[in-house]
């Protein structure tokens, strides 16, 4: 049914380089690596960087998504220019690291009855977008806080290319959101999927708690893969495995897990 790629989402407490071997000897198509440690905007030198691109094509993994690591959401004024910043520092080595794709948590949409929050967060998304634009690459908003509609207003209003959504099945059904539904609303502007989500909680951004795998219960995942097939999605299927558990027997089971359909 679904033609994408597989892909691994990686631990970023543990040595970049060395999983993203074990991602090629796993089959895996692409990585999503956070910017974060030593792979930190301001930390990662021109040499590493050089030395990341050349470990990527050597192994033959594309470079799916670097992922903003965010503590707040943007809804408030409170250092938002230095977030912004640092989005854009983000934004910047994306695109030297040879990938179109930022992935970040902006918080949920405020609602109507915040509208001083509301206007704020529409504003900093904004200025995400045009920054990401600028730099030559999207941010894809991770789902998970809001339902499909609002997520689909919320990009249709701003209206630039250099914003996109990150369908996160799992943050959205602890949400009580069915990923079904999302993925259809947002349709077009669905650039990134998670074969198995991160299990976050969306009341707090700095969460690390995560359910591997295809959940069985939770997602009707024939449907869910086939709702990405009706909006054309082409894009990879990452799986971000359970840093408690081997990354590999994850991969693994998602692999024959996806087989049955």
């Amino acid at each position: 049914m679904i033609r994408s790629p597989l892909g691994l989402r990686l631990d970023p407490s543990r040595p970049v380089r060395d999983q993203v071997r074990d991602a090629a000897t796993l089959g895996a198509k692409g990585v999503v690596i956070d910017a974060v440690g030593e792979l930190a905007p301001n930390r990662l030198s021109e040499t590493g960087r050089r030395e990341l691109r050349h470990l990527l094509r050597s192994v033959e993994v594309s470079l799916i998504a670097l992922n903003l690591p965010t503590r707040r959401p943007f809804d408030t004024i409170d250092q938002l220019d230095d977030r912004l910043k640092r989005a854009d520092t983000a934004f910047a080595l994306a695109f030297e690291l040879g990938t179109s794709l930022v992935l970040a948590r902006v918080g949920a949409i405020p609602a109507e009855g915040e509208p001083q929050a509301r206007e704020t967060f529409v504003g900093a998304v904004r200025e995400l977008g045009r920054r990401a634009d600028h730099r030559g690459v999207r941010l894809a908003i991770e789902t998970g806080p809001d339902d499909g509609a609002s997520v689909r207003a919320l990009l249709d209003g701003l209206a630039t290319n250099g914003l996109a959504a990150s369908i996160d099945p799992t943050a959205l059904t602890e949400n009580g959101h069915d990923p079904v539904g999302v993925v259809r609303a947002a349709g077009p502007w669905v650039v990134h999927a998670y074969a198995a989500g991160t299990g976050r909680s969306t009341t707090a951004l700095t969460a690390t708690t995560r359910r591997s795998g295809l959940p069985s219960g939770s997602v009707d995942w024939e449907e869910y893969l086939g709702s990405l097939e009706e909006v054309n999605y082409r894009g990879y299927l990452t799986v971000w495995p359970d840093p408690n558990r081997d990354a590999g027997g994850q991969f693994k089971a998602v692999v024959e897990r996806l087989k049955e359909f």
